[in-house]
């Protein structure tokens, strides 16, 4: 579970997809904060503007009618407050001129003829604990009248707005979250489809090709990349079996005339002995090796893993070890073999052909009094395999080249072989989905990764 929600936070299409939700979420976000604060700023300025108009609406009366007195207005008023404030059926209150209100206005610097308003409207809680808007008014008898609005229900709108637009917000965000997870669950299955395409490929079944989603005419991106991955791997298919055929045809035309070729050489040597004839017959069983070499890689390349079964490799590399200590003695080189690494699946034949064709250009090439070293070990689903000599190496240039066909150093060419021994370790090691790497350090070291 966790491997896979490393590997959905690893995705690009989960990034790109959820970069792009966050995006739209946010200007969605911004669109709606910006209309909250204009519906805002409306309800405020309908408050005011509203009492506002009820207040010049008074101060004209009372400049029109200067006797006009808090007690006429009063009148319109069906109780009083226990605060000494009368509350209109409109909302507006009245308050008598008392000491008290005088000093609080002095102390505020509201003193003002009469008919005139008092300062700008401002945000109380009454006494009943309520929020209301006011605008004072001040009458002939010094008294003050208070206009009011009650603000309470705004407090409620403002709150059901902040409720609706931030429950909207966490909603739109987790549906940006869960889409961008649909989209790239949806985009890494198809591309895990192209990966299983792909190791069902270079396990060897060449013949099989990425699947399509769609059907034809209705393809989209990665059926579109699917389909020229295919007509490439048709062609490379194409252009590799015709190469492996003109080997093989090769090789195998060649294995007539050469065989005739020895038979005579035999019936010659026989009727007349000649250290010429020998010779000769050792270069033709030279060329014969030459050739079931090709044929060979041509046939590991080509065959699958069907015939594969698990074998115990720490038994393999004893066997070997046996075989070559005699011949690493007499070269005086010192052989050692490190660790355990258990079962592995695979070809047993062909796993002791590869290490043994390492082996064997080790001791080529690892001088007297040396050593080759091998280590073996297990790392959770992988066995890696290191075979170290303390040789001249290779050049860098040319560690690659090296598994070329026919490719021999110039340091090389003074021994026996044609440069197909490390081809052939290459074509036996992918053929088990392993790796062979080579590196100098103090020697040359062969590093052969396989997977269990």
């Amino acid at each position: 579970m966790f491997s896979k929600a490393e590997s959905l936070l690893r995705s690009s299409s989960f990034r790109f997809a959820l970069l792009t939700g966050l995006i739209i979420w946010a200007t969605t976000a911004s669109i709606l904060v910006v209309a909250y604060l204009i519906l805002e700023n409306s309800l405020w300025q309908r408050i005011r503007s509203g009492l506002s108009q009820e207040a010049e609406r008074i101060q004209a009366l009372v400049l029109e009618n200067p006797d006009l007195d808090i007690e006429t207005l009063s009148g319109l008023l069906p109780e009083s407050d226990t605060s000494g404030r009368r509350r209109f059926q409109n909302g507006m209150m009245a308050m008598h001129n008392s000491p008290a209100m005088q000093e609080h206005h002095a102390s505020m610097g509201l003193v003002t003829p009469p008919g005139h308003l008092l300062g700008e409207g401002e945000r109380v809680t009454d006494s009943n604990g309520q929020r209301v808007y006011q605008r004072d008014v001040q009458l002939p008898d010094g008294s003050v009248l208070i206009l009011s609005r009650d603000i309470g229900y705004l407090s409620d709108v403002q709150r059901s707005l902040w409720l609706s637009l931030g429950g909207g917000l966490l909603l739109t965000l987790i549906i940006a979250i869960l889409a961008a997870i649909w989209l790239t669950q949806r985009s890494l299955r198809r591309i895990h489809q192209i990966n299983a395409a792909s190791q069902i490929i270079r396990s060897g079944h060449f013949d099989h090709r990425i699947p399509y989603a769609n059907p034809q005419g209705h393809y989209d991106d990665y059926d579109r990349m699917a389909n020229h991955i295919n007509a490439m791997l048709d062609e490379i298919h194409s252009l590799a079996e015709k190469n492996r055929q003109v080997s093989d045809n090769i090789a195998h035309d060649l294995k007539a005339p050469l065989a005739r070729l020895r038979t005579r050489l035999e019936q010659a040597q026989v009727e007349t002995p000649s250290d010429h004839v020998s010779d000769s017959l050792a270069e033709l069983d030279r060329l014969f090796e030459m050739i079931q070499s090709l044929l060979r890689i041509a046939r590991i390349e080509s065959q699958t893993t069907t015939g594969f079964e698990s074998l115990n490799l720490d038994d393999l590399m004893a066997d070997l070890i046996e075989m070559y200590v005699p011949v690493f003695e007499d070269r005086q080189v010192r052989l050692t073999l490190n660790g355990h690494c258990g079962t592995v699946h695979g070809d047993r034949h062909l796993l002791f052909q590869a290490f043994a064709n390492v082996l064997d250009n080790a001791a080529k090439f690892t001088p007297p009094g040396g050593e080759v070293r091998l280590e073996v070990s297990r790392n959770d689903d992988v066995i890696d395999l290191v075979i170290q000599d303390s040789g001249p190496g290779i050049a860098e240039a040319s560690l690659e080249r090296v598994f070329e066909r026919f490719h021999r150093e110039d340091s090389a060419r003074s021994t026996q072989g044609f440069g197909l021994g490390l081809s052939l370790v290459r074509a036996i090691i992918e053929r088990h989905d392993g790796q062979v790497r080579l590196s100098n350090h103090h020697g040359l070291r062969v590093a052969i990764r396989l997977p269990v």
